[in-house]
């Protein structure tokens, strides 16, 4: 205890004595900690990703994987349903296996009370035995028996039920019936791609299962094999094409994929959207992260290099005299690391704060939920004593020797000790604004290509027109009859029906060019007659469906001009067979269906009125409001237990730009902080040159030097620094920047001005600090300065 009375006591002395460095130092430090402790949680997050299941590693998921031809894009279908169990049937390799369908959408009723969630699933028993997930109440051998039985997350039933068991308790679920509570699952892990709010038993009669239960080449849901330890993952695809080869159904066996459990969400393989978190599963932003989070830690362990070595300088004196009195190279060495843990370890506790305080926040932008627990998770004690230590000992070791390490006789003639290793110094600031100019140029960057997206021309009329999805709002069979109440509403100009703004339906094709067959998926879906009134799509061959018989509007296909590319047909394209029963009408200029993050790919549109998806209508300027109620009120009469949900055409997309968003603001907020370090890394080497200038400067003052002379000498040396950052930055950061914009296939050309921007602003910065610093050092008298020589 006295020992740490001392070590605290001596801390609290050095951070008195030199105020203003001291808080320099921690302010460097803190934000460097800070981040650091932040993407080191991330990281720890992201690779710990789905690693709490025992049989992660013997676990596979088979997809097929189909392309889109000449556009390379990739789309994939579901193997059958019953793939598992008859591998398991017919593979002793195979212990038992799953099917989880894709997360539905729900409206649901619990105690006379309306709830909606994204996260309901259906599933087998198998569930348990496959992975580890377990329930709170029930029992996993007997639960989901029945197609009435429901399973609850630890969190809803915690909502719906709180601090009871809620078996036997019952969950309305429009469309699809009333269920009765048999189990509820303990907590999952946040750091799981599974999430469930309800789980239900797959029912073969039932959407999404009913349209291809019995078919052995595609189907619904994704199928998980658990397959045993010493089972050799190689055997699969022929064991697979054995198993379909004795169901007469190996035609798409060549495009089978199996990919291990423990890989999928790393690898961006989960073929589930709602466990793509904003920068989740992605190995490059780890990259990212890890980078900056390293950098900024390391730009501030240099500033207090920096700092700490200028300052030795001025305490020259003091190490003197304790050589005098005995002290020994070492003993000056520990003193000087005592000090640098004092203030690392200070300026830990205020980053740790300072992580708790903000994680809500982070949390919400980054879609995680990290956390420091340092009980309930012992080891993510390390990351904070890890960083502790390589702040210390890269913080530490070099100005500890090189403060030791000062002539004792130069020091008591008053002369300023010399330094060997000033280029080091240098170079450490070289290496500070090289990442400066970097990371502002890749935040403009990012920031500019997110704008590029976002007033990205789709290619049709967007303006004022709102859409309704009619699976969803349960008006999938009673178009004609929304679209008849629709067009009784005065502020409404044009109601019609088309898959625009997003196509996500495929159809697969065998065309004909000559004497060669091309295979042509597209992407699919249906429109009414009149849509393009509404859309105003541009046709560069033929036209839409307007005038046409509706003999010939049985066949009248619309494809776009990717579309005719892939056929390679020559010549006037209309009237052309596409398959059986379809020919060409027309070719629209290409636009976007999707985000413009994703490349345009081939598109065909038809009339058949039973697949119209969605229902838009265009509306009087100014009406959006009283429209939108006009509407839920119209069709509340053909369903009234749903809930009527308008998405604006316009901003359909917006959704998909949200990781783009909130890049930037993470991009800002690390470029301001590393800015701030930075520079006060400049502030460090400006101090350091001055104090061992004062003399000269005051020489060449009493000789005549005029105020500007005094600054351009002071200066010279920052602006070359200044100047290699510049011309070593450009082209590191320029081939980062332009590999992270390969993966947009729409992307901004011209990073000229973005360069321009970040250069300039660093060096107006850079040149406000030096400048008024060195006027304030110019401005000293030379007589206080020169007296005692």
């Amino acid at each position: 205890m006295n020992r740490l009375g001392r070590f605290y006591k001596s801390g609290i002395k050095s951070i008195k004595r030199e105020r203003f460095f001291a808080a320099v130092n921690i302010i460097g430090l803190t934000l460097g900690m800070y981040c650091f402790l932040i993407t080191t949680l991330y990281v720890k997050d992201e690779l710990t990703h789905d690693n709490w299941h025992q049989n992660r590693d013997n676990i596979y998921m088979p997809k097929i994987e189909m392309s889109f031809g000449g556009t390379g894009e990739s789309f994939n279908l579901f193997p059958p349903v019953q793939l598992g169990d008859a591998m398991k049937q017919d593979l002793p390799g195979i212990i038992d296996a799953v099917n989880i369908s894709l997360a539905q959408t729900i409206n649901y009723t619990i105690k006379e009370e309306d709830f909606k969630s994204k996260a309901f699933f259906y599933t087998q028993p198998s569930l348990f035995s496959v992975f580890d997930f377990d329930l709170k109440y029930g029992n996993t051998e007997t639960v989901l028996t029945s197609t009435d039985e429901i399973i609850l997350s630890a969190e809803m039933a915690q909502k719906h039920f709180p601090n009871q068991n809620p078996i036997g308790e019952f969950v309305e679920v429009s469309d699809k019936g009333t269920f009765r509570v048999s189990g509820v699952l303990e907590a999952i892990p946040s750091n799981s791609h599974l999430q469930f709010e309800f789980l239900a038993l797959i029912n073969p009669n039932a959407a999404p299962y009913d349209f291809n239960y019995n078919d052995w080449r595609t189907g619904s849901g994704l199928n998980y094999i658990l397959a045993r330890a010493d089972y050799s993952p190689d055997n699969l695809l022929e064991d697979t094409k054995r198993v379909l080869a004795a169901r007469d159904s190996s035609e798409l066996l060549g495009k089978y994929i199996y990919n291990n459990f423990s890989d999928l969400y790393m690898n961006g393989a989960t073929m589930r959207s709602s466990s793509s978190t904003m920068f989740g599963g992605q190995m490059k932003y780890i990259y990212i992260f890890s980078l900056i989070g390293g950098l900024l830690l390391l730009v501030a362990c240099f500033n207090y290099i920096n700092l700490t070595t200028a300052r030795s300088f001025a305490r020259s004196k003091d190490v003197a005299i304790r050589k005098i009195i005995g002290a020994s190279r070492t003993r000056l060495v520990l003193f000087q690391m005592g000090e640098t843990l004092f203030l690392a370890l200070f300026s830990l506790v205020i980053a740790l704060v300072s992580v708790e305080v903000t994680l809500p926040s982070i949390n919400s932008l980054l879609e995680k939920q990290l956390d420091l627990d340092f009980i309930g998770s012992p080891s993510v004690l390390w990351i904070p004593l890890s960083v502790l230590a390589f702040v210390v000992l890269i913080s530490g070791l070099y100005p500890a020797f090189t403060a030791s390490a000062f002539s004792l006789s130069s020091v008591l003639r008053g002369r300023n000790p010399k330094s060997t290793k000033a280029i080091f110094r240098k170079a450490l600031i070289v290496f500070q604004f090289l990442i400066c100019i970097g990371l502002l140029s890749s935040a403009l960057v990012i920031r500019g290509q997110a704008k590029h997206l976002m007033n990205m021309d789709l290619g049709y009329n967007e303006e004022n027109i709102l859409s309704l999805n009619l699976t969803s709002a349960g008006l999938f069979e009673k178009y004609e009859e929304a679209r008849n109440e629709l067009e009784r509403i005065p502020q409404i100009e044009k109601v019609t029906g088309s898959p625009l703004p997003n196509l996500n339906s495929v159809i697969m094709m065998e065309v004909e060019n000559g004497d060669e067959k091309v295979n042509l998926n597209c992407f699919y879906g249906a429109a009414d007659v009149d849509f393009n009134e509404i859309f105003g799509l541009e046709f560069i061959h033929g036209s839409g469906f307007d005038g046409l018989t509706e003999s010939e509007l049985k066949a009248a296909s619309i494809i776009n001009e990717t579309a005719l590319k892939q056929l390679g047909w020559e010549g006037d394209p209309i009237g052309r067979e596409l398959m059986k029963g379809k020919v060409v009408t027309g070719v629209v200029k290409d636009f976007h269906y999707r985000s413009g993050k994703s490349k345009i790919g081939p598109i065909l549109i038809d009339n058949q009125m039973g697949q119209i998806r969605n229902l838009q209508f265009k509306f009087k300027e100014g009406n959006r409001a009283a429209v939108t109620a006009q509407v839920q009120s119209a069709l509340k009469g053909l369903v009234p237990d749903q809930t009527i949900e308008l998405e604006e055409v316009e901003d359909y997309f917006a959704d998909s730009y949200g990781k783009e968003e909130s890049l930037v603001n993470i991009f800002d907020l690390l470029t301001g902080l590393l800015m701030m370090v930075a520079f006060l890394g400049l502030f460090a080497l400006a101090t350091f040159e001055n104090q061992l200038r004062e003399k000269e400067m005051s020489i060449r003052k009493v000789l005549g030097a005029s105020y500007f002379s005094l600054i351009r000498v002071l200066n010279k040396k920052f602006s070359w620094l200044i100047l290699i950052a510049v011309l070593v930055s450009i082209p590191v950061s320029y081939a980062l920047i332009t590999n992270w914009l390969a993966s947009f296939p729409y992307r901004v050309e011209n990073l000229v001005p973005y360069f321009l921007v970040s250069i300039g602003a660093v060096i107006i910065l850079a040149a406000i600090i030096l400048g008024t610093y060195s006027y304030f050092n110019t401005q000293k008298n030379p007589a206080n300065i020169l007296r005692n020589d």
